[in-house]
């Protein structure tokens, strides 16, 4: 890569909004969006039909992880991003504090993470809503994927490791679009 690229990555428990902050950063700011999580469904599809898990998700990540190296899967978004040759780039699934690590040592590399969170109910409001091959049976089966995130991931030292918190009740308000903005002008201009 010859120019700086800026690279926002957003972290969230499921249906917290990370797919929607990119693409609002996709749409009003010219960001290109990568989902480490598309890749690893991707990558599921072709190894099985049918309905992909959450955790057969989870279960592919970690093998592919201690196969490869932990940073695997970022090391595969840096491809797209070389391949790409975009100057901003949005990543919806920064998980393991490792990512943020990843992106922060890469050269040429201006990174920043964002934490996303929303209360439970509306999370799985919106997990049910988006109908992913991956969607939680019942309340009940997505509390549990929200422990099973919260240990695999090492959620909390994501989010602590993370630049900025962003509240995301509701999608689509003027309100979230503001805060959005706020932060892009610190990373901007800081």
């Amino acid at each position: 890569m010859k120019k700086e690229v800026l690279i926002i990555g957003l972290s969230s428990l499921p249906g917290g909004g990370k797919d929607y902050i990119a693409d609002i950063l996709t749409k009003r700011y010219g960001f290109y969006k990568i989902s480490p999580g598309d890749i690893i469904r991707e990558k599921l599809s072709k190894m099985k039909k049918g309905k992909i898990s959450r955790e057969e998700q989870q279960k592919l990540q970690g093998i592919l992880r201690k196969k490869y190296g932990k940073d695997y899967v970022m090391e595969l978004c840096m491809r797209r991003i070389k391949n790409i040759k975009k100057d901003k780039i949005a990543i919806a699934g920064i998980r393991f504090p490792g990512d943020i690590l990843f992106f922060k040592k890469q050269k040429g590399v201006n990174f920043y993470n964002i934490f996303v969170y929303a209360p439970v109910k509306v999370r799985f409001k919106r997990t049910m809503d988006r109908k992913r091959i991956d969607a939680p049976a019942s309340y009940r089966e997505f509390l549990n994927g929200d422990k099973n995130e919260i240990k695999i991931f090492n959620l909390k030292e994501t989010e602590k490791l993370s630049d900025f918190k962003l509240e995301n009740s509701e999608n689509e308000s003027v309100k979230l679009k503001n805060k959005i903005k706020n932060i892009i002008e610190k990373i901007i201009n800081p």
